[in-house]
């Protein structure tokens, strides 16, 4: 199985579209180092060599710590999005868009 790394590209000028884009970036970001773990996981089961052991264990803790970065983003940046769907937010920057 073949993961790529999501790649954020911000191609519109509405807040409320970049917002969004982000939200999505950073949930795929978090489900990528996820799955990075877990293959991570399954090396160091399959290995008895001690040097790939502890290669592969200063891998898990880099993207455990990236694992929890994203899942802060995520959060974060979830509660934006769902704070500028609200009508209030739309008319703003639908306003503000137009002029």
């Amino acid at each position: 199985m073949s993961t790529s790394k999501p790649e954020f590209s911000a191609d519109t000028s509405s807040v409320i579209s970049i917002v969004t884009g982000l939200h999505s970036y950073f949930r795929d970001l978090q489900s990528y180092y996820k799955v990075l773990k877990g293959k991570l996981l399954s090396e160091l089961e399959a290995t008895n060599d001690e040097a790939q052991t502890e290669a592969l264990k200063q891998k898990l803790s880099d993207v455990n710590d990236k694992m929890n970065y994203f899942h802060v983003l995520n959060n974060s940046i979830s509660t934006v999005d769902v704070v500028l769907h609200t009508e209030t937010m739309i008319q703003e920057f639908a306003n503000k868009e137009k002029k």
